[in-house]
């Protein structure tokens, strides 16, 4: 926890110096190209694994921003460094560079998507959060820029998922999931959202390995769309997961269900 409370004031701190050097000039193809870089690289580390990112760095082209320090912070990533280390060191060379006007907003921007990538960030937030650091002028041509480029199709993992259910032998997982499924389809869209919430991070994407597809369009329906699309790929990038995993988490939900079901 300590550590965590450290690395989050690393990270405030050189966000807080880039906004104080940034001047914003027009174009910004130079931000929009590094989001588009990050966003690019995090795709890649969630479908293949962070192993893959130390052939992407080697394939980064010459005349890309930092070439040289986007490669050292992938190199850290592939490497397994703890992510606390990570963001030491490179919030270290931020400060090091004593880096001026829209380098330093860009150079943050960098090692904020590094940390973000390491730890799997789904890729619709890590944009939401990039974009965000850009002034409202360049939010709206950044919709532009990024038309040029060919656009996944974000409900494909949703898709997937929905069109599989999971094959228990009769057993105790069986049983827990009756009990879960059953207490989704009593629930109304208040109590789900809150159980979503609470539980979202932690047990939602393993659980959903182990529901059936109308309890998962439930869930999903009171999900704004890109939020849906998050935990399905989510749960996709995680692969094969114990069924003594997936069992926890049901477990889990139906008890979370229980209580605010309970508390109406």
């Amino acid at each position: 926890m300590e550590n965590q409370k450290n690395n989050n004031m690393l990270l405030y701190e050189a966000r807080k110096d880039a906004f104080s050097k940034v001047k914003w000039e027009e174009p910004y193809e130079r931000f929009f190209d590094m989001i588009h870089l990050m966003l690019e690289l995090n795709n890649t580390a969630r479908k293949e694994g962070l192993l893959a990112l130390e052939e992407a760095a080697g394939k980064l082209p010459l005349k890309t921003i930092f070439y040289q320090d986007v490669q050292s912070s992938l190199t850290f990533v592939v490497d397994g460094i703890d992510s606390e280390d990570v963001t030491e060191l490179l919030t270290s060379h931020y400060f090091a560079k004593n880096l001026q006007g829209d380098n330093a907003m860009l150079y943050f921007l960098m090692i904020y998507a590094v940390i973000r990538i390491q730890s799997g960030t789904p890729q619709h937030l890590l944009e939401c959060l990039l974009v965000a650091c850009l002034p409202d002028g360049a939010v709206e041509q950044y919709e532009t820029y990024k038309k040029q480029f060919p656009q996944e199709s974000k409900p494909a993992p949703r898709e997937h998922l929905l069109a599989s259910s999971p094959n228990f032998e009769d057993g105790g997982i069986l049983v827990v999931k009756e009990l879960l499924e059953e207490k989704i389809e009593q629930a109304d869209a208040k109590v789900l959202k809150k159980v979503i919430k609470e539980r979202g991070e932690n047990d939602i994407p393993i659980a959903l390995k182990g529901l059936s597809s109308p309890a998962k369009k439930k869930l999903f329906s009171v999900l704004p769309e890109h939020k849906a699309d998050e935990f399905a790929e989510e749960c996709e990038s995680m692969g094969p997961v114990r069924a003594i995993d997936v069992m926890a988490a049901l477990a889990e939900l139906a008890a979370v269900l229980k209580k605010y079901q309970e508390e109406n």
